[in-house]
């Protein structure tokens, strides 16, 4: 391991930038100011370290990403690499008329195949790809001017189409999915460009989440947006535009974490977070403090996320029976600021926005020790901005020894290997 100096933004610097969260328009313009000041100041001299050695996986002169910190782009068995090859420059914005590949890489024999295309993707979560068995995964497709997604099978080399699209999956058996219409709201990195359909804001009474049976390719609506605000109702909510994301189902399959997110008319957004049973109900509130970030389930008993909580912006744990929330990490972790973590057993790996030197960090924690490792830095120019962004978005292999994330340190968007057996 190496030192390395630290040029994360302040606590003060990182309470202006949530006072000016009222005002999305006017953050927006001095942020990029300020991160371009900052930039010329701090920056550094090289563009990589890390601690162990990485391997790029991608297609040969292609750019290549695999999505979300959420899923593992490697196979139970460790055989198999999934991920999207990108066919145009990932420094602009998607285009719903030019397809990404779905790509196959065999590690064993070291080669790639190009399974199918989809031309339903964005930078940051892809096509929602991911495994559902050991040499099964599946994707969202865009076909005949509907969203849908298909399952591959490795070994028949069968495709089966589902005529809805999933956002998460609990093996090849179920899947809870949303309107990714929708999803278009405030934060467009994360939705479909391929249609352009009109919404009526003012009835929540018709979307919400969906429970679609991969096996018999059916979808029924589990939970309406107007549940949750009958629920939680607040004064902004009113007049407000409301949507669901970030939905994830715990590891036995009897759970569902999501956030709730509303938009009033300045843009500003406000997030709660829920957990309810697969079918919807028992309903439960988990986070309702302002801000919600990213999460993930440490066991079918307990989240860890970062959130506004009573000790301020930090990870926390959250357990299902009691919800009760204790701080992770405190005084080791919480001065890097939001990430995205993702835990195996009692390791969690997590990353960071760019500092002042435009540096992304990862790191690996131990829970039980309380010992952090930094696992490397990754520069990110300003020609990977806002929707072109390249979060790390760690993940690990389902045994633990590998940990992958995307990067665009080489000038591309590339995923990478890094082998943290010692």
């Amino acid at each position: 391991m190496y030192k390395k100096e630290t040029t994360q933004y302040s606590g003060f610097e990182r309470k202006i930038a949530f006072l000016l969260t009222k005002f999305p328009g006017v953050k927006l313009a001095i942020k990029k100011i300020y991160q371009r000041i900052n930039y010329i100041r701090y920056k550094k001299d090289y563009n990589i370290k890390n601690s162990y050695p990485i391997k790029n996986i991608s297609l040969e002169n292609k750019e290549s990403f695999f999505g979300y910190y959420d899923k593992s782009p490697i196979n139970q068995t460790n055989e198999y690499i999934i991920f999207h090859s990108s066919n145009i420059s990932t420094k602009g914005l998607p285009d719903p008329k030019t397809a990404v590949d779905i790509v196959l890489y065999d590690i064993q024999n070291n080669t790639y195949t190009i399974i199918d295309k989809s031309y339903s993707y964005n930078w940051q979560q892809g096509t929602k790809m991911m495994w559902v068995g050991e040499y099964k995964f599946i994707f969202n497709i865009f076909e005949n001017g509907k969203y849908k997604s298909k399952i591959y099978d490795i070994k028949s080399e069968d495709f089966k189409i589902i005529d809805f699209p999933i956002y998460d999956t609990f093996k090849d058996k179920f899947a809870i999915s949303l309107s990714f219409e929708r999803l278009d709201i405030g934060r467009a990195d994360y939705a479909y460009q391929n249609k352009n359909t009109k919404i009526n804001w003012s009835d929540n009474t018709n979307d919400g989440l969906y429970y679609i049976d991969l096996e018999n390719n059916t979808k029924k609506i589990i939970l309406t947006l107007q549940d949750v605000i009958d629920i939680n109702n607040k004064d902004t909510m009113k007049d407000a535009k409301h949507k669901f994301n970030h939905i994830m189902i715990s590891p036995n399959g009897k759970k569902i974490m999501f956030m709730h997110r509303w938009f009033v008319e300045s843009g500003r957004r406000f997030d709660t977070l829920f957990v309810c049973n697969i079918d919807g109900s028992n309903l439960k509130i988990l986070a309702d403090n302002d801000m919600v970030s990213h999460c993930y389930w440490k066991d079918s008993e307990n989240v860890v996320g970062y959130l506004r909580e009573f000790d301020g912006d930090k990870f926390y744990n959250i357990n299902m029976k009691t919800l009760e929330k204790t701080v992770i990490g405190d005084g080791v972790i919480n001065k890097t600021g939001d990430g995205h973590p993702t835990i195996y057993k009692d390791k969690m790996i997590f990353d960071t926005y760019p500092n002042k030197a435009r540096i992304l960090e990862l790191y690996i924690y131990d829970i039980a020790k309380k010992e952090v490792e930094i696992l490397g830095e990754f520069y990110q120019s300003f020609d990977f901005y806002d929707e072109s962004r390249c979060d790390l978005h760690p993940r690990f292999s389902y045994d633990g020894g590998k940990v992958f994330f995307d990067s665009v340190h080489e000038g591309q968007r590339q995923l990478y290997m890094m082998d943290i057996v010692k």
